[in-house]
């Protein structure tokens, strides 16, 4: 069965990127319009899918102190590391939530492509551009080549100076690639569409990229605000294309909070440069925090801070007088690299037995998918230690220890299986 610990880890951490970095974002939404004007505040969104990438970077080494430094700090605080339990078995949740978000993400671009479909039938194709219905608005479809969407009544419903505007604002989308923004972040609602944070996040973005492409139209048209107004006007009668990822002048806009914008000028273009340096810096910094901080410390991390599964096939064989007795147990087990975990047979902690038996084992990666397990086997009441072997072993690969003692009476076999699979890796 497919590991999907791997998917809901990368999930819950982009999750949890999301609804730390939103808040943030909406917070200085408002000052970076006030101050650096509509172009910086929709450029600040790309913030977001750079810190939900940053925790699918290969860690570094600056990157494995910083976190080493911080998890240090913490720990104490927690009671110290978490001691490894060992499982017998899998749990069955992790590969439901995964089904469940499986179904979900399909859902939401089945219905995608739904609104894709339905928004095409409503277009009649007219030279290198598409004709909507009556009454509909203008949009820019599509992702490869782009193409104008007019409502039939374009030129009856626009006077020429407001047709021009409208064109204008269109090759503003087309400049910016904005379909393909709007496509990422369609794909990132549809990863995280249990998350309402993502949709509102899609909304906002939605909002500041028209804000910023009015911002644009304006400062190439300077006194055509009261045109620029009325044309937003008409064309949000009835919008053509309905949050589409690959269609631009969308319905999702406040139109109040367009119209507004228009009266504030966009300010000097020093103060806009100044606003994305800012927000570059903050980029960089937010970026390097989150990829530091992310909770498994990367492909390239640290051997100690890697997690290893040991499956272990544990026999004990005693033979006295001829007849022979096997017990077997397959426990499996969940590590850090270099911690040590415990298994006890036979017994435990609070009831020993005289015929127990534990086994602690020390699992550690050596670099080239090389794995070495330390292991220290005790028996009896009260434990003592019988044997301390080691052995080197591969990433998936099993290994075997064998153990045995022959007395007048009888002769005690031990057998341990183990195959280390460390998480998040590929079995070899």
């Amino acid at each position: 069965m497919m590991d999907t610990t791997p998917i809901l880890a990368a999930l819950g951490r982009q999750t949890l990127v999301l609804s730390l970095a939103l808040p943030l974002l909406l917070a200085l939404r408002q000052p970076l319009l006030r101050r650096f004007g509509a172009t910086v505040a929709y450029a600040s969104w790309g913030l977001l899918p750079l810190l939900m990438g940053a925790a699918w970077l290969p860690a570094s080494a600056p990157a494995q102190a910083l976190r080493a430094s911080v998890v240090a700090r913490i720990e104490p605080l927690l009671g110290g590391p978490a001691t490894p339990l060992p499982v017998v078995s899998d749990p069955w949740w992790p590969a439901a939530l995964a089904a469940l978000w499986l179904v979900g993400a399909l859902l939401c671009a089945a219905r995608l492509v739904w609104l894709q479909r339905h928004f095409m039938q409503d277009l009649t194709p007219a030279g290198e551009q598409w004709q909507g219905p009556e009454g509909s608005g203008p949009a820019l479809v599509g992702l490869v080549r782009p193409r104008l969407a007019l409502p039939v009544d374009f030129s009856q419903r626009f006077n020429a100076q407001q047709q021009r505007l409208v064109l204008a604002h269109e090759e503003v989308h087309r400049l910016r690639r904005d379909n393909h923004w709007n496509l990422l972040a369609a794909l990132l609602c549809l990863l995280h569409w249990f998350n309402p944070l993502a949709w509102l996040a899609l909304r906002r973005m939605r909002a500041d990229q028209e804000l910023a492409c009015d911002a644009r139209v304006i400062a190439e048209h300077p006194g055509s605000e009261a045109a620029y107004g009325r044309a937003l006007l008409l064309a949000q009668g009835s919008q053509l294309a309905t949050g589409l990822p690959w269609a631009s002048w969308q319905s999702t806009h406040p139109l109040i909070e367009r119209i507004e914008m228009l009266k504030q000028h966009s300010g000097p273009a020093a103060r806009r440069k100044l606003g994305l340096a800012l927000l570059g810096l903050l980029a960089v910094a937010s970026t390097g925090t989150v990829h530091a901080l992310r909770a498994d410390g990367g492909a390239d991390a640290a051997p100690q801070a890697a997690g290893i599964e040991l499956r272990m096939e544990i026999a004990i064989t005693d033979s006295q007088g001829g007849s022979t007795r096997t017990q077997r147990s397959q426990p499996t087990i969940r590590v850090h690299a270099g911690q040590p975990a415990q298994v006890i047979l036979n017994g435990s902690p609070k009831q020993p037995t005289a015929d127990q038996v534990a086994i602690e084992v020390i699992a550690e990666e050596l670099g080239d998918d090389k794995i070495k397990i330390s292991a220290e086997i005790k028996k009896g009441n009260p434990l003592a230690t019988v044997s301390k072997p080691k052995i080197i072993t591969k990433n998936g690969t099993k290994a075997l220890i064998e153990i045995g003692n022959e007395g007048p009476t009888g002769k005690d076999m031990l057998s341990i299986a183990i195959t280390p699979t460390v998480l998040g890796k590929t079995k070899i």
